[in-house]
């Protein structure tokens, strides 16, 4: 569809228009100037009117130019009629000019002196005597002309009257006769004028309404082309808005589709999410529930091989044994991965030794391939003995299921593991393989068996066993870290498994060699004084515990009510604050101390202690905290911290050294007996402690769970854990971590749950009444 809009004709015809009536104006214009020129004879306004008619001319011409052919004919009579104009004017100019020169006043002046010289000459002069001496001297002064005048008569007055008279009265006669013949002259000049100047406005005026008549009819033209459009455009318009009415209405359908499927899928949503709670539930139930009698048994099968055993006993004393450590990695592996389903694995940022972390994982596995006639190796790039930054555990755990698999699926040959550090890309990566000379994996089952619960073949799980659930895990941790598996393979040639990790230096020196000397290790403690805060009194007794064998003095308070008065009456070099607490907490604490009027206390090191998985250090120091530990407390990495504080170092973000691995047993003191370096009496003291707190919030966590109060089971939960994360009970804080986090609902399941929980502290405590404190 084209929309009828002004065009160049258009335009041309409007400037057409402009030239005409502007070559009229010119037109009148020029003939004042020629009358007046023919009027007064002006050589000037004559030279003008000549200017203005070739002007006219010229505007004619450009005309032309851009005229139709049906109207240059008529440009051309204007053009002739114009040269006729001006040869008018300039006869009219040339007859006056020609009359002017015989003027009738000379004529008559003329006449009279021809008339007198004429009656002159028919006067006869008087004869004079020669002897009169007078005359004689008049004739010698006088010219002869003279003289003669002087010797002849008076022409009389009425003679000379009449002569002039005659004389005067012809030349009236014929100067009127004249002027008449120039007034018919001049009339027929100016007649012949005004009939040019009026074909002239004649023609330019046809021509101008010739143009404006095609200028309404092209008006006209485009107008109906406009309302046609505008109809068109009506008809299109409400084409559309049915169009419009109709896609509203199925776009609404649509959305009641969508929202009905919306609600659909959010009540599939709400049903998914319950199956999973209840199935995270189970499974930690289930694991739980079996990891600890499951630790009674490897643990009295520990005890009965040590005991006098038959050659058949202590085979059916192997093969519990064996059935039970392959049920406790399938419960691992099961725990592994409901926390990668659900988010719940978190990749630390740890400083390790990568060569030692590989030697101490390769080292415990080495018996297990000597028993099947089989060699483990590894060779381990010298640039890897220094310190990096990952996750050790995981690393660990990754490297030890794929080397547990070489084993396993190779009958004669070796395992080797070989790791160097590589460039692709320009980025620096850690490689590390384990390269078997075993079974082999098919190309077609190279993909598959990334996946859970998926092995290369049937047959393997019944020859070899396993839940197909390593590798799964291994590839997702993998990607946690920022790296990456891959598997090159044969059938009967063995296996390549590579993992990247990204490579990242620490600026960490070895623990070691920083506790060769621990007097003046820790002298930046010296007559340091710190304020412990916590509202649980067996965190204050910990406390208490790791700092007795360094030089701060040490004091602790319940309530952090009391903070500001204790820091008020006393100096103190640091504060050391839980933040989840009754009454007050941390970061109110924190926020008092701050706006103290004493800078004393207001600019005094704040470090916060939380066992909170969801704040990271930016959320700590964004409040006023100087710095930020986690929960359970990390002994070396707490150290550093206030090193870096007391000594004015920039504080490094948070690096804790490895981390205690998970361990087969249901708990492991090994960090407390760091703490406490070794002192039985100072560990027994704190298991006392714990079994009474231990003991006094399970009663209340299960009181809270009968009132529903899920606030308050999350408290009890986050207070209860980090203590059994200082002594490795990973198995019961899962399911603390659970009620922390308020994802049990309220109901019958949530109280059995609970009472699980309680049941497996309660059993903890039992064990360690039997294992220490007896």
């Amino acid at each position: 569809m084209k929309i009828a809009v002004p065009d160049n004709d258009a335009d041309t015809d409007n400037k057409k228009i402009i030239q005409i009536s502007t070559a009229i104006a010119n037109l009148y214009a020029s003939e004042a100037v020629g009358r007046n020129s023919i009027l007064t004879g002006s050589i000037k306004d004559f030279t003008e009117y000549n200017k203005m008619l070739d002007s006219v001319n010229s505007e004619i011409e450009i005309i032309k130019y851009h005229a139709e052919p049906d109207q240059l004919s008529k440009f051309d009579s204007i053009q002739l009629l114009l040269n006729k104009k001006k040869k008018s004017i300039t006869d009219i100019i040339t007859f006056r000019k020609k009359y002017n020169q015989n003027s009738t006043f000379d004529k008559a002046v003329n006449g009279i002196y021809r008339t007198k010289d004429s009656l002159t000459s028919k006067v006869k002069p008087v004869k004079f005597k020669d002897g009169n001496q007078v005359r004689k001297v008049i004739k010698d002064a006088l010219p002869p002309r003279i003289y003669d005048s002087l010797s002849k008569l008076q022409i009389p007055n009425d003679s000379l009257a009449m002569a002039f008279e005659d004389v005067l009265t012809d030349l009236v006669i014929k100067d009127n006769l004249l002027k008449f013949q120039l007034f018919k002259k001049e009339q027929k000049l100016q007649d012949e004028n005004r009939i040019i100047s009026d074909k002239l406005r004649v023609i330019l005026s046809s021509l101008e309404n010739e143009i404006l008549q095609k200028s309404y009819v092209k008006i006209k033209q485009s107008k109906a082309a406009i309302d046609h459009t505008t109809q068109t455009m009506a008809w299109i318009g409400a084409g559309t808005f049915l169009l419009l009415i109709v896609f509203a209405w199925i776009i609404i359908s649509d959305l009641s589709k969508n929202q009905r499927y919306r609600t659909q899928l959010e009540v599939l949503n709400v049903e998914k999410e319950d199956l999973l709670r209840s199935k995270m539930m189970l499974l930690a139930t289930v694991t739980h529930d079996i990891q600890t009698p499951l630790g009674s048994i490897i643990g009295f099968s520990d005890l009965l091989k040590g005991t006098e055993l038959n050659p058949k006993q202590k085979q059916y004393l192997d093969n519990v044994k064996h059935s039970s450590h392959y049920i406790l990695k399938l419960v691992n592996d099961l725990i592994d991965f409901s926390k990668l389903e659900n988010d719940k694995i978190k990749i630390e940022q740890i400083s390790f030794n990568f060569k030692e972390l590989i030697e101490n994982t390769c080292q415990p596995l080495e018996p297990n391939a000597l028993n099947k006639g089989i060699q483990l190796k590894w060779n381990i790039d010298e640039h890897l003995n220094n310190n990096y930054i990952s996750d050790p555990y995981r690393i660990k755990q990754i490297l030890t299921n794929l080397i547990t698999n070489s084993i396993k699926f190779t009958q004669e040959g070796s395992v080797q593991v070989a790791a160097t550090i590589q460039y692709p890309n320009a980025r620096p990566f850690i490689v590390i393989q384990v390269i078997d000379t075993g079974i082999g994996i098919p190309k077609s089952q190279q993909e598959i068996i990334f996946k859970e619960f998926t092995q290369a073949h049937s047959g393997i799980e019944k020859k070899f066993g396993g839940t197909g659930l390593g590798l799964t895990i291994a590839q997702r941790i993998l990607h946690l870290l920022g790296g990456d598996i891959t598997v090159e393979s044969e059938p009967l040639e063995g296996a390549v498994f590579t993992i990247k990790i990204p490579l990242e230096k620490s600026n960490v020196t070895d623990p070691i060699a920083q506790n060769t000397d621990a007097e003046k290790e820790y002298n930046f403690l010296r007559n340091k004084k710190i304020l412990i805060i916590d509202d649980d009194a067996m965190q204050l007794g910990l406390m208490k515990e790791i700092f007795s064998n360094y030089p701060p003095e040490i004091k602790t308070t319940v309530d952090a009510a009391l903070a500001i008065d204790i820091l008020t009456n006393e100096p103190f070099d640091l504060v050391l604050s839980d933040i989840q607490m009754p009454k007050i907490d941390g970061f109110e604490l924190v926020n008092q101390i701050r706006n103290h009027k004493n800078p004393k206390i207001s600019n005094l090191p704040v470090i916060a202690l939380s066992g909170k998985r969801d704040l990271s250090m930016d959320d700590f120091t964004a409040k006023g905290f100087t710095s930020f530990h986690p929960k359970p407390i990390q002994l070396e990495a707490l150290l550093s911290l206030l090193r870096d504080i007391f000594e004015n170092r920039v504080i490094l973000p948070l690096v804790i050294p490895a981390k205690i691995e998970y361990s087969e047993d249901l708990y492991d003191l090994s960090s407390l007996n760091q703490f406490t370096q070794n002192d039985q009496e100072s560990l027994k003291l704190i298991l006392k402690n714990f079994i009474l707190s231990a003991d006094e919030n399970c009663e209340l966590l299960l009181q809270k769970t009968m009132e529903q109060d899920q606030n308050a089971m999350s408290e009890l939960a986050h207070k209860m854990i980090p203590m059994l994360k200082q002594m490795n009970v990973h198995s019961i804080v899962s399911l603390l971590e659970i009620i922390e986090d308020k994802k049990l609902a309220p109901n019958e399941e949530a109280l059995i749950f609970v009472k699980n929980v309680v049941a497996s502290i309660q059993a903890l405590n039992q064990k360690f009444e039997e294992d220490i404190l007896n």
